[in-house]
């Protein structure tokens, strides 16, 4: 972890996060709360991808056959590619109460969550789509249930329609299923009352009300003895990358034309 990642946590627990790596086990509700209400205050909804840290031509390294490898892949053209690093990082705390954080990023992709203690699920995710779009949700769920909003253009949340082509074929297999069930002596319609037993069927009852949801307190088991304990970990790790130098450069076209926004 960077000083740069570290500033956002040292203003509350300057000694206990200036370690590179963070791995507390068996600690208090309190002391686990403070982790999470930190990384969960930071920049929560603005997640930023691992940083990368380098790049190198492919190591050497030959198969029996004398093919050229890169981790069991056997590479024709070694030249065409490079190895990149990325500083990814991941984040786990929760308090032994039923609160929890948790949260990761690598190259092209990274999410954070977090459960307060009303029972309330936040979260946040994006990653790099194949366009070179970024794709950013946010959602929450609580007792009046899940609910998700993202970064895509307003046209394509809007619900299908049919083009006229398929207008036309549906018309036709209508037309069709209509003469050959007028043929065979059959109603052609499936919803006829005929063919309707009510057997699985879902008749609303006067009494149905609006579902809420409501979070079950939590019961210890018979081998949960003692106070609560939480934990709290975060770590870096180097992530090496297998990229086609071809196939990098269209896909940073692409982000800078289609992330200007």
């Amino acid at each position: 972890m960077k000083c740069a990642v570290l500033s956002v946590f040292l203003v509350v627990l300057p000694t206990v996060l200036l370690a590179e790596n963070i791995f507390k086990i068996n600690i208090s509700p309190e002391e686990a709360q403070q982790y999470i209400n930190q990384v969960s205050s930071k920049g929560f909804n603005n997640i930023e991808y691992a940083p990368k840290t380098g790049e190198n031509p492919l190591p050497e390294a030959r198969n029996e056959k004398g093919e050229f490898v890169y981790m069991g892949r056997v590479i024709d053209n070694p030249n065409d590619f490079v190895e990149e690093h990325y500083d990814a990082h991941q984040y786990h705390g929760q308090d032994g109460l039923g609160q929890y954080a948790y949260g990761y990023k690598d190259w092209n992709q990274g999410k954070n969550e977090k459960k307060d203690a009303s029972g309330t699920v936040t979260g946040t995710y994006k990653y790099v789509q194949p366009h070179g779009r970024d794709f950013i949700a946010n959602y929450y769920a609580d007792k009046s249930g899940f609910h998700v909003e993202d970064n895509r253009p307003a046209h394509l949340k809007n619900p299908p329609t049919k083009t006229p082509a398929v207008k036309k074929a549906e018309e036709e297999h209508f037309r069709l299923w209509g003469e050959f069930a007028a043929a065979a002596g059959q109603n052609p319609d499936p919803y006829a009352p005929e063919y309707q037993t009510g057997e699985g069927r879902y008749e609303p009852q006067a009494t149905d009300q609006e579902y809420v949801h409501q979070e079950p307190e939590y019961v210890p088991g018979p081998e949960e003895t003692g106070e609560p304990k939480g934990f709290y970990y975060a770590f870096d790790y180097n992530v090496p990358l297998l990229r086609n130098k071809k196939e990098r450069e269209e896909l940073e076209q692409l982000r800078a034309i289609n992330n200007k926004d």
